[in-house]
């Protein structure tokens, strides 16, 4: 769902990171060029320490390059020591680790509490903006059903794994923008005790879901997730996978969060992640709306990854 990018320059970019880097005995300098490629860059904290790393686009099975938000060790430069901006662009200077350190270091961030995964830099359109998809861009087809399907597959088998671990039958599952309904269809596969809602605001996306999914126990409604409060809606599980880069901006983000908690019961479950970073400031916002904040990283049991996978449950009383 990219925009505003230049793939090529990105895939470029990829293939020669170790060129653009500059070391120094322990230190490393990576200088992020003057282009639109600010917001691949991120910042991990784990043990209390924090480590940048820079986002490349992958290959996927098929051989589509694409931005997963599954990021590899590879992408990690290492423990960061500071960062300068100037003429040529973002200079961030850290320190040097193997490979090795690099895998044990998504490893002990999937395990320690507090870790966290944080994209600062926006993508910014042509004009100085955010950049958002324009609202074209979701009207169903094929291709894109196919694309957006395919970039979520992990987010899709981890989200289900651990829901089975959390949740009891009969409780209400609800995803407020399912898209293609391929998200809230395999939840269903996976939870035949649980029941499932799901809306979308794009008329064409709940045609095709309710073609696509006919056979499986979820409702799917047309209604723009800012409305969901004022339907009436009330659920156990609350699925965020679109308050990310490229859908919203972060201030509209941030507004459509604080309407949507409103929808979970006490003792509920609220998972915010997406195919793109997460825009909203969770941390924050589980302290100033009296949320409890269980983790903010995941990663598939025996990968090498590591994604945002905001969990939050919301007081009992």
């Amino acid at each position: 769902m990219n925009v505003e990018i230049d793939h090529a320059r990105e895939r470029a970019l990829g293939l020669s990171m170790a060129s653009h880097i500059n070391k120094s005995g322990v230190l490393s300098c990576y200088i992020e060029p003057v282009a639109n490629g600010l917001h691949q860059v991120f910042f991990l904290r784990v043990a209390g320490r924090d480590w940048v790393g820079r986002k490349v686009l992958q290959r996927a099975d098929n051989g589509r390059w694409h931005s997963s938000s599954a990021l590899k060790p590879s992408m990690l430069l290492g423990p960061h020591v500071e960062s300068q901006w100037g003429n040529e662009g973002l200079a961030m200077y850290f320190q040097t680790v193997s490979p090795a350190e690099k895998i044990a270091a998504l490893d002990a961030a999937r395990g320690t509490p507090g870790s966290e995964i944080q994209f600062p830099f926006a993508l910014i359109d042509r004009v100085d903006q955010e950049a958002v998809c324009p609202p074209g861009f979701w009207q169903c087809s094929e291709a894109l059903a196919t694309g957006l399907n395919a970039d979520e597959a992990h987010l899709r088998e981890y989200c289900a794994a651990l829901l089975r671990t959390l949740v009891t039958p009969g409780r209400l599952i609800y995803d407020p923008a399912c898209s293609t309904g391929e998200f809230i269809a395999h939840l269903a596969s996976s939870l035949p005790d649980c029941r499932f809602l799901a809306s979308d605001r794009s008329a064409s996306m709940i045609e095709h879901a309710r073609r696509q999914h006919a056979a499986l126990p979820v409702d799917f409604r047309c209604l723009d997730a800012a409305d969901a409060t004022d339907a009436g809606i009330h659920c156990d599980v609350l699925i965020l996978r679109f308050l990310n880069a490229e859908v919203l901006t972060r201030r509209q983000a941030q507004c459509v969060f604080e309407s949507l908690v409103h929808c979970v019961r006490p003792g509920g479950t609220i998972l915010i992640f997406g195919h793109t970073p997460v825009l909203i400031a969770v941390s924050w916002l589980a302290a100033t709306l009296n949320l409890h904040l269980q983790s903010c990283v995941a990663g598939r049991s025996g990968q090498a990854e590591l994604f945002q996978f905001y969990r939050l449950t919301v007081p009992t009383t």
